[in-house]
């Protein structure tokens, strides 16, 4: 697996994913190896849950880090039965393991080139990544149907729709979150990496006209957040605390406790944090895009509310006004939808079904 920054140490959609389907793939018979870039891998080179973890080398810079980290691990991949590339950006380079004949899969988790933090040229190199994904592997993998239709829309070509799965939250008290001052059920939630398209201007704006004293725990960190966050916290009105990163117990502890967890992000692959605050049983209250209307639809319909833009100040003093009963109810319908839609196990028996059958046609 090639163009990730590690499965374990750093916040990031692609690496949970990754981090929950390799030890997966190992239990059910494959020898897995993930190439990782070494400022985000804690655990260095080594053998994790069974997988195989080799740092490689980068130059560290928005732009430049993933391009040169996965032309250096490439080369180094071409010997697996298996190549699996990770994002559009990455995508650039499976022309390697395929003229090198092995089965090539890139999952696409989602359209970076439209990111906020990607200026033109990074936005044209990401934008042929997307075309790669298209044209050269022998399969690609969405994590949205809303992608489904995007390649087939834009390229004519298909994919195979993997949605990520979820790890069951169990609850945790909250004095295990490192928070001070919350009360369960009196606070609303944002967890993410704080990144412009996560639509965090926006909440605040609606939390300083919202007509409510309801507080908004921010939890999030990332890669190069260090000025946006410095940002952030010029932008944050009364009631609103930027907390840092948690991971572990004191994350499942947030998301736990939460009044709902709240999403204004202007851009998704297909979200995991409004699978887990589910899975913990709580509801969630989301931006009215694409992929949080797939989340939100058919018997996980009444697990949150879809928030039209311009709407967030009504959204807000809805949520709290609401009787914890009713929160309650909402979570356990989104809690029993995501145990039987998104399983790991599943993406992991999907994703091995996949190789298998590349392999098969190839001989």
């Amino acid at each position: 697996m090639v163009g990730l920054r590690a499965p374990w140490g750093t916040e990031g959609g692609v690496e949970t994913a990754v981090g929950a389907l390799a030890p997966r793939l190992v239990a059910r018979g494959c020898a897995v190896r993930v190439f990782c870039r070494p400022r985000y891998n804690p655990l260095g080179s080594g053998v994790h849950e069974g997988v195989e973890l080799v740092d490689v080398p980068t130059v560290y810079g928005r732009g430049l880090e993933a391009f040169v980290h996965t032309a250096l691990a490439m080369p180094r991949a071409l010997d697996a039965d298996v190549v699996h590339i990770h994002a559009t950006g990455p995508a650039l380079f499976s022309a390697l393991p395929r003229l090198a004949r092995r089965a090539t899969v890139v999952t696409v988790h989602g359209l970076d080139w439209q990111r906020a933090k990607w200026g033109p040229l990074a936005r044209s190199v990401l934008r042929l990544g997307a075309w790669s994904s298209a044209r050269i592997p022998h399969a690609r993998i969405v994590v949205g149907q809303h992608l489904l239709q995007h390649y087939a829309e834009t390229y004519g070509v298909g994919a195979r729709w993997i949605p990520n799965g979820v790890e069951p939250v169990a609850e945790v008290p909250l004095e295990e979150a490192d928070v001070d001052g919350l009360t369960s059920g009196d606070f609303a939630l944002f967890l993410g990496r704080l990144v412009p398209e996560k639509g965090l201007e926006t909440l605040f704006a609606a939390w300083a006209a919202a007509p409510t004293d309801l507080p908004l725990v921010v939890v999030g960190g990332g890669p190069d957040s260090d000025a946006y966050r410095s940002h952030l916290e010029t932008l944050a009105p009364p009631g609103v605390r930027l907390v840092g990163s948690r991971t572990g117990r004191a994350r499942d502890a947030l998301l736990s406790h939460a009044r709902a967890l709240v999403s204004a992000s202007e851009l998704e692959g297909f979200p995991l944090v409004p699978l887990e605050s589910l899975s913990a049983g709580r509801p969630v209250w989301l931006s009215d895009i694409a992929p949080h209307r797939e989340l939100l639809r058919g018997e996980s319909a009444g697990a949150g509310r879809l928030v039209p833009a311009g709407a967030w100040p009504e959204a807000i003093a809805q949520l709290a006004g609401m009787d914890p009963g009713e929160l309650d109810g909402m979570g356990l319908v989104g809690q029993d939808h995501v145990a039987r839609a998104y399983s790991w196990d599943r993406v992991a028996d999907d994703t091995l079904a996949l190789y298998e059958g590349l392999l098969a046609l190839r001989g």
